[in-house]
């Protein structure tokens, strides 16, 4: 199955300790976590009508390695499985040296963004 790529340098904006997930200054999960769905999102947007896009709906990621600031990396996304409700996106996250720092799966759901925002008015 063929994977896009998608780089990051692991930035001081990108440590736990900043986005307040914890003290250190290495690479924060939630970051990663950001990088894998949007690479999904890129992914997903090629694959469907133009008139539609892709939400959210599930994040499954084993955070399994730190990364350090300065720290090059790899988010590798898989063309999106369609189990006929969502679109599932396989997600491998790897260093400059080809280890693996993180691993999981994207789902997203395919939405007129039209109808989608309607539903998500506030009423005053």
């Amino acid at each position: 199955m063929p994977m896009r790529k998608f780089q990051h340098t692991v930035t001081a904006d990108d440590t736990s300790a900043k986005v307040g997930s914890g003290d250190l200054d290495v690479l924060a999960t939630p970051r990663l976590i950001t990088w894998c769905e949007n690479a999904a999102f890129q992914v997903c947007q090629q694959t469907i009508d133009s008139d539609h896009t892709t939400v959210g709906t599930t994040v499954k990621i084993e955070h399994v390695k730190g990364s350090a600031v300065g720290s090059e990396i790899t988010v590798l996304c898989a063309e999106p499985i369609n189990d006929g409700r969502r679109l599932v996106c396989h997600v491998t996250v790897k260093d400059s040296d080809g280890e693996e720092l993180a691993r999981g799966e994207i789902h997203r759901a395919v939405v007129d963004p039209d109808r989608f925002m309607s539903k998500c008015q506030r009423v005053l």
